[in-house]
């Protein structure tokens, strides 16, 4: 068997070795009718803020997507810190004068042992790139449970606003003083002005019920969009506004935020910049190739061994470690900003929620007051509508400051410490 020959055989099953190892390539194309029928029901009942949020975990598309990404990341992770592939060289010269074995050739076949142990070290700093993303994913968590009960919150107040809207317009003591007006400016006792400020103002509650209707809808398509459903599903809430919450119970110490998930997260992604920092100063120091060598020369059969490394005179990697590092800073910042950020905007959330606990309680039975007043005769229809209005008014007051309160106390669930 000739040189050519034993290479050439070589050669052969050195490739087919290789492509039986290798991955091939499958598409994966979109499905769309998979899609339009993904996130389609009927209805959904949300009896609780606790409802909203499981919902928003289980359905939020954002959510979804940072779960992949801490998937994939734990995919890259787990096959992290291989070696290098082996190097193969192959050669082949010919003799010009002539000669009984005119081919001169050779090949080697060189394995990089990484003396040095970044690849370990960086394989490292991939899990812990991938225990970042998850912790990620537990931040995203309580920041979206707590966008759900917002949602929830704001859309059962604005419900409860356009029934409170829908019954005054249609109270039949109001219906009847508005009736009572126009007999009397008939009779020449009330002016036009007068009637004319009573159809102003049931115009300006049609708009104010058009006005909270669109919003009903707008906060409805938001609401579902947050908890991963189609539009045109059916929210049905039954979710009290409760009168008078008390103030949650929380650690003032801006210490004991460091423990939450947002600077948790960015806590182990710094530990990851500074295990890829090592990495790359590890990389500077040389690798030690080695491997086995064949040759033939004039019909003889040699094998041998090859030996390398690569000497660090002047590049050792400058330009990795200085990136490395960069990012080792950037990481740390970050994580120091995450909990200045939430150090603010917590004791921002205690002294609004503390404000609006100061508020003073609603006096109770002013209608039955009014009413007993109109019967009595000591009110006349136009004295009872302005009365009427004013209380109307205090209630849709007294039902915004109720959804503020509920609102401000779910903006504080965000920076609870599990314990």
């Amino acid at each position: 068997m000739n040189i050519l020959t034993k290479q050439s055989l070589f050669m052969a099953l050195l490739a087919a070795g290789i492509l039986c190892g290798c991955r091939s390539y499958e598409p994966k194309p979109i499905d769309w009718n998979e899609e339009a029928n993904a996130g389609v029901t009927n209805e959904v009942h949300i009896a609780s803020l606790d409802d909203a949020v499981t919902l928003a975990l289980v359905g939020n598309r954002e959510l979804n997507a940072l779960r992949l990404k801490s998937a994939n990341s734990a995919k890259a992770a787990k096959e992290s810190g291989w070696w290098e592939d082996p190097e193969l060289d192959f050669d082949l010269m010919r003799i010009v004068n002539p000669s009984e074995h005119p081919f001169l050739g050779g090949a080697s076949i060189a394995f990089t042992i990484p003396l040095s142990g970044a690849p370990a070290i960086a394989a490292k700093a991939d899990e812990l790139y991938a225990q970042a993303d998850i912790a990620e994913i537990k931040a995203a968590e309580r920041d979206t449970g707590a966008e759900a009960r917002h949602a929830a919150i704001r859309l059962a107040a604005l419900r409860r606003r356009a029934e409170l809207l829908s019954a005054h317009d249609s109270d039949e003591r109001i219906v009847r003083a508005r009736e009572n007006a126009g007999k009397l400016h008939e009779a020449g006792e009330v002016s036009a002005s007068e009637l004319a400020g009573i159809q102003r103002q049931k115009h300006i509650r049609h708009h104010a019920l058009m006005e909270t209707e669109r919003d009903i809808a707008e906060t409805e398509i938001a609401f579902l969009r947050l908890l991963g459903l189609r539009p045109g599903t059916k929210i049905v809430l039954t979710l009290p506004l409760r009168d008078r919450p008390s103030m949650p119970s929380g650690a003032d110490d801006p210490l004991e935020l460091v423990r939450h998930p947002k600077v948790e997260a960015a806590l182990v992604r710094l530990g990851g910049t500074e295990k890829s920092l090592e990495a790359e100063i590890r990389r500077q120091y040389p690798d030690l190739k080695l491997g086995p060598a064949y040759a033939n020369e004039e019909g003889l059969d040699r094998f041998g061994l090859i030996a390398g490394i690569s000497i660090p005179l002047w590049n050792r990697n400058r330009k990795g470690i200085a990136e490395a590092e960069g990012r080792r800073d950037e990481a740390r910042l970050a994580a120091i900003d995450a909990w200045r950020a939430l150090v603010c905007d917590a004791a921002t959330a205690r002294v609004h929620l503390s404000n609006l606990l100061m508020h003073p309680p609603v006096p109770a039975n002013e209608r039955e007051q009014a009413d007993r007043l109109a019967d009595a005769g000591e009110l006349t229809p136009l004295d009872y509508l302005a009365v009427r209005e004013q209380i109307f008014d205090l209630r849709l007051d007294e039902l915004n400051w109720r959804r503020d309160v509920a609102l401000a106390a779910a903006e504080l669930e965000r920076f609870k410490i599990d314990r």
